[in-house]
């Protein structure tokens, strides 16, 4: 997940900014090695009030952690982007003991400028990031001299920041590291009302086009069903995301087939469930993921998936709990290491089948979508109070 606040500042404020965050973080306490605090109220700060997956990951973790007997305080990460330049670390109203930045190291930055460094060093301070390539970014490492412990999401996160620590020989950093997919919660299938069967793909533009890759889903599309059918193609992303580059070229691989409907619309967390719930079939030719939370989430209420056999979603998946697609590793774009990183080009041709056979068999979905379902349940293990504080 690219950082936002480069899309929000001019480069006159990044580089004001980078020379704040330079100078607040001589005051900064590194994080000494220590016993984990027997803490009976946390601080989680993520991104609670956006249409994001970083948000929606958010509020799982806060599930999870008052389903463990936790009291927890929010914070939303958004408003501490306000007057990034002008304002004055504010002290916390609340007593925890543990803060969890759930954000990418250039937005957790920000939290820890906005907050009193002589308060926040006293708490226990845990990083939650994500990564899409398989070499996290070299500016990214040296925050991680802030916190006690970084959760990742996957196994494929943590070797991605593995490989970026000891490229960058910070090999002490190494152990902070820790595994915590979110915790999806299972829930009893929906009926679907759909009279064709739908297949579903989600993309948001602000992640990466290229990665998230949806021109190959309607490429396998049209492979699989080279005349109009009755089943339909459902292509969803974000209000707005008509005027991202590359949108027009989705648009005219799909011309002249009313079979491929585009959703251009902003959905709450709810409604988001919602569709992905109703939906017959859901598909990600990702190129890669830090976790692929749609994936789970749709596994989660039964839905059959078919996905890239590659990166964060193998944290969850395997070849009996979905279908997975095959894939052969090329370098990633420059947003994501470039020619120093891979991910995954899937095999469009093997998608097509696995939709066509999908789509025309209700009892292969069935069977497909409860043994996903089973698959989610192993994520909550890591979020039980035993392993936690």
């Amino acid at each position: 997940m690219q950082p936002f606040v480069s899309a929000l500042l001019t480069p006159i404020h990044r580089t004001l900014l980078k020379a704040r965050l330079k100078h607040a973080a001589q005051q900064w306490t590194k994080a000494e090695a220590r016993v984990r605090p027997d803490a009976h109220t946390i601080r989680v700060t993520g991104f609670f009030g956006e249409a994001l997956g970083l948000g929606r990951a958010a509020h799982l973790t806060v599930g999870a952690l008052e389903g463990a007997g936790y009291g927890v305080v929010r914070e939303d990460l958004r408003p501490l982007h306000r007057r990034l330049l002008t304002r004055s670390p504010e002290a916390f109203a609340d007593s925890a003991s543990v803060w969890i930045i759930q954000a990418n190291p250039p937005e957790a930055r920000i939290a820890l400028m906005a907050h009193d460094p002589a308060q926040w060093s006293q708490m226990y301070r845990i990083a939650y990031w994500a990564w899409e390539s398989d070499l996290a970014p070299a500016n990214w490492l040296d925050a991680a001299q802030w916190f006690h412990e970084i959760w990742v999401l996957s196994g494929f996160v943590q070797n991605a920041f593995v490989r970026a620590f000891e490229r960058a020989g910070m090999h002490n950093q190494i152990s902070k590291l820790r595994v915590m997919p979110p915790p999806v919660p299972v829930a009893e299938p929906m009926r679907s009302e759909n009279t064709a069967v739908t297949v579903l793909t989600l993309f948001d533009p602000r992640s990466d086009t290229e990665r998230k890759n949806p021109e190959a889903v309607i490429r396998a599309w049209r492979m699989a069903f080279p005349e109009l059918t009755s089943a339909r193609l459902r292509v969803k992303t974000y209000s707005g995301a008509e005027g991202h580059p590359g949108f027009q070229t989705l648009h005219n691989l799909a011309q002249g087939r009313r079979d491929i409907i585009f959703q251009c619309e902003t959905l709450s967390d709810a409604d988001t469930a919602a569709l992905i719930a109703r939906t017959n079939i859901l598909i990600s030719l990702h190129r890669g993921e830090g976790f692929g939370l749609p994936l789970a989430e749709a596994m989660a209420v039964g839905i059959p998936v078919v996905a890239t056999g590659w990166s964060g979603n193998m944290e969850f998946m395997d070849e009996k709990s979905a279908w997975l697609i095959p894939f052969h590793l090329i370098p990633a774009n420059a947003r994501y290491n470039g020619s120093h990183a891979q991910w995954a080009e899937p095999d469009i041709a093997a998608a097509a089948q696995a939709l066509k056979q999908l789509c025309e068999n209700a009892g292969e979905r069935q069977a497909l979508g409860a043994r996903g379902r089973a698959a989610i349940a192993s994520l909550h293990n890591a979020w039980t109070r035993e392993n936690l504080f």
